[in-house]
């Protein structure tokens, strides 16, 4: 009985002491995770770290938590300038982000978001410059010998020109707060500037994943490292991917173009580039990727060339010269051999075609516009003789001199109301790029133009919100000829206005034909940016008549079906 009890005693205990191993355990589990290094689990976002890879927190601030402590106007203000700066408008993202730190001097998020957006402009004003060292010193007090310490000291440093300390004290705020993901995406950018691109490659996936794929300069960056090292397929699907999410940045799509052009796809390519040059105008790397089309290569060793649009127009003028010459009254020939010209840019040579295939026949389709394509004009490449330097700087003043002229006519990428002006733009801004001498005003904060382009009268209406503000474009374009009978099919002006609007603005979405009630029959196409809407639309019965709409998406009411439009297109 003594050593049956002894032994009961003893399992006793050693249950007792496991069961209490076990709590000790746990315990010390629960205080390292409450006092020990915390970590973030990233999530699987393309392009990023692998599902469940976590990165350590350190000393980065839970800017999150304080945004979401604030008003809720001030929330909604944060989330505008954060849309802005990924957009690229720094001016307008810093002055929201300016405004919210003057009403809360300490509010953090503010305070980072003004910095990291006065680091992105290209130059700043001495305000500007001012204003970036006080808040700069401020971030800097607030948050002493910490990775938004260095990281702030890394970019001064960069800025003044010291690049190799720029690079050693962001590696350290990256080593400090790894989960503040602007340090390393600046890190990366550092990275890749000394072609580290292995490196460069793995703190641009942590920065996709930290920032839940919200960082379109993560994907620009890691698309360009592909690119820089001749991975093209690689870069391919990152623009891919990237572009489905933020289909407006111009780096992007500058980088789709280089890749339809390695491929042969001039004509893609130029469309892509004539897009970014729609809605940025300044952006200068898509007037040069214009301006040498067919002139690029593939990065990386022994890449091959396609051959450029002007050697394939070389070898089409070619064969069709002849043909012209022997077949002159042939005008569908004459048509082919000014298309050629045209693709080859031998505007002067293809407009001669074109005229005269005018000449012999004005109503020859779509021969107008033809003309206003071969009217385009494209800037010249600067001659590099020295000998030509006094002719080439006369040309350069000449074409600043009309460049800053008001338009007064049109040309094809400007026709059915495609005004290269900003959404937002004063009148002052906006009669300043075209001429106010062909707008009447119709009323209160609209202006309205119309000109004749035979067989279409044309008649522009430009509408400013109460604040003076530009925000839509209304079209209306007529067909005064007698071949208006489209014989149960879409008519000739609605389907020749479609393809060169499509021309302007990409492919468009046909809605086929929608019946809106009251006998009353709508045809339309729609194109649709993050902050641009148009709609092309005729009513069946009327087939002389084309209406256009142009939206500032941020303007127009939620929700609409396209017989919700109606009123609009009939507005003008």
């Amino acid at each position: 009985m003594a050593t049956s009890s002894s032994a009961a005693q003893k399992a006793a205990y050693l249950f007792l002491a496991l069961c209490c191993g076990t709590l000790l355990a746990f315990g010390g589990f629960r205080a390292y995770q409450y006092y020990g290094p915390s970590k973030i689990t990233v999530g699987g976002i393309p392009y990023g770290l692998s599902a469940g890879s976590s990165v350590a927190r350190g000393d980065t601030p839970d800017l999150k938590s304080e945004i979401t402590s604030m008003p809720v106007q001030v929330q909604t203000e944060m989330r505008r300038a954060q849309e802005l700066f990924r957009n690229g408008s720094f001016n307008s993202a810093f002055d929201i982000y300016d405004g919210v730190v003057i009403l809360y001097p300490d509010f953090t998020p503010a305070l980072w978001g003004a910095v990291n957006t006065l680091f992105e402009m290209d130059s700043l004003t001495d305000n500007q410059r001012d204003r970036l060292s006080l808040l700069t010193g401020k971030l800097q007090g607030r948050y002493p010998s910490s990775g938004i310490s260095s990281y702030l000291e890394s970019r001064s440093l960069y800025t003044s020109g010291n690049m190799g300390a720029a690079q050693e004290l962001a590696r350290v705020a990256t080593e400090k707060a790894p989960a503040l993901y602007e340090t390393r995406l600046w890190y990366g950018e550092l990275l890749m500037k000394e072609s580290r691109n292995v490196q460069a490659t793995t703190e641009l996936k942590t920065v996709i994943s930290l920032s839940n794929g919200d960082s379109p300069k993560a994907y620009e960056l890691l698309a360009e490292l592909y690119h820089q090292s001749g991975l093209l397929d690689s870069c391919t699907a990152v623009v891919e991917y990237a572009l489905s999410q933020y289909p407006v940045d111009a780096r992007l799509l500058l980088l789709q173009g280089y890749l339809n052009e390695y491929n042969g796809h001039f004509d893609t390519a130029e469309k892509i580039y004539q897009r970014i040059l729609a809605f940025r105008p300044e952006y200068l790397p898509a007037r040069e990727a214009a301006n040498t089309l067919g002139e690029k290569t593939p990065p990386g060793a022994g890449a091959g060339m396609a051959m450029s649009p002007q050697d394939r127009a070389q070898v089409a003028c070619d064969i069709l010269e002849p043909l012209v010459e022997r077949y002159p009254d042939n005008l569908p020939l004459r048509e082919a051999l000014g298309r050629a010209f045209l693709k080859g840019r031998q505007y002067d040579r293809a407009r001669l075609q074109f005229q005269e295939i005018q000449r012999n026949n004005p109503e020859y389709p779509e021969i107008q516009q033809r003309i206003q394509e071969a009217n385009v004009t494209r800037a010249a490449p600067v001659s590099r003789e020295t000998s030509g330097l006094a002719a080439n700087l006369s040309r350069a003043v000449d074409s600043l001199r009309e460049a800053s002229r008001p338009t007064s006519s049109h040309d094809f990428t400007t026709m059915l109301g495609h005004y290269v002006v900003r959404y937002g733009a004063t009148p002052k801004e906006f009669f300043k790029k075209y001429s106010i001498s062909n707008f009447k005003p119709v009323k209160n904060n609209v202006w309205q133009e119309s000109f004749y382009n035979a067989p279409y009268k044309h008649t522009y209406t430009v509408v400013f919100d109460s604040l003076n503000h530009f925000r839509q474009v209304h079209v209306v374009v007529y067909d005064s000829s007698s071949s208006s009978n489209h014989l149960g099919m879409a008519p000739e002006v609605f389907t020749r206005l479609l393809k060169q609007n499509s021309r302007i603005s990409g492919i468009g979405n046909s809605t086929g034909e929608t019946d809106c009630g009251d006998g009353l029959v709508l045809d339309a196409a729609v194109w649709e940016t993050q902050d641009n809407f148009e709609m092309i639309a005729r009513v069946v019965g009327k087939p002389a008549e084309v209406r256009m709409i142009r939206f500032d998406k941020t303007v127009m009411p939620p929700g609409l079906k396209l017989c919700d439009y109606i009123t609009y297109l009939n507005q003008f």
